[in-house]
């Protein structure tokens, strides 16, 4: 976690923290920091704080309802520009990872609209797998932080390496389609899950683009650039005469012939 926290976000751990003891009581095992703020490029104009919340029983629909009210009315006030992200899980089923890993509640602003516009069949029906848990329990072995309760170590079992790559290659496996829509997101994941097929490092953002600068061929340097000043500016990256389209279409496909081979050493 950064030496240095912003004044807002320490707030808000501080209500996570409490809040959680007190919705909660003996149920919780812990509260778990994993994402951009324990990777080392959280910002929190352009970021979201993401966690995990470990309980020993699953929630009952009035603990959901009560979780979605303080995280709306005193959590979100407090959140970084993209908001919050969580999931709650069982502790038994995450001691032995289990593929894809099951979750007894979660909310995200891409969920946002659905809870607003049926708060009652959100509660009841945000449950199941999610095989993005792959990736964010192995960043939460490798760099979370316990906000809360017991040992990452001592609730948490081991994350396969083939479902965490399978995790990471799925986040960008529109890559081709969708990078002149989203350039910076794209340019700069594909660096770090490239980073991991070749030299297995689990990287941020920003990590995989200044691992990129260092390893992906010459003339994608210009974008690769580009896409960092933007995340670091928090600004948006913008086509010019020399990091254009076609530029990001052909890292995409550079990036994919060699994510197609597989996970390499």
């Amino acid at each position: 976690m950064a030496s240095e926290m912003d004044p807002r976000t320490a707030r808000l751990l501080t209500q996570l923290k409490q809040t959680s003891l007190t919705l909660f009581g003996a149920n919780l095992v812990g509260v778990y920091l994993h994402g951009s703020l324990v990777l080392g490029s959280y910002q929190p104009a352009v970021s979201d704080l993401d966690y995990l919340i470990v309980v020993r029983r699953p929630l009952t629909l009035a603990e959901k309802q009560a979780l979605m009210t303080v995280t709306l009315q005193q959590l979100w006030p407090l959140a970084p520009a993209k908001g919050l992200e969580f999931h709650v899980l069982v502790a038994g089923a995450v001691r032995h990872f289990q593929d894809p890993c099951p979750f007894d509640f979660h909310f995200s602003p891409a969920h946002w609209q659905a809870y607003h516009a049926d708060p009652q069949r959100y509660l009841t029906t945000m449950q199941g797998t999610d095989p993005d848990l792959a990736a964010h329990l192995t960043i939460l072995q490798s760099y979370g932080q316990v906000l809360v309760g017991a040992p990452i170590a001592t609730v948490f079992g081991r994350v396969p390496v083939a479902a965490y790559w399978a995790s990471i290659v799925a986040d960008v496996a529109a890559a081709s389609a969708e990078i002149q829509q989203a350039p910076l997101y794209l340019t700069l994941n594909l660096c770090r899950v490239l980073a991991y097929q070749q030299q297995r490092l689990i990287l941020s953002k920003a990590g995989g683009g200044r691992w990129g600068l260092q390893h992906c061929a010459p003339e994608f340097q210009a974008l690769i650039t580009a896409a960092l000043q933007a995340y670091q500016t928090q600004g948006q990256l913008l086509w010019t005469a020399t990091v254009t389209p076609d530029l990001a279409q052909r890292f995409a496909t550079y990036c994919w012939r060699q994510l197609g081979r597989g996970l390499t050493g």
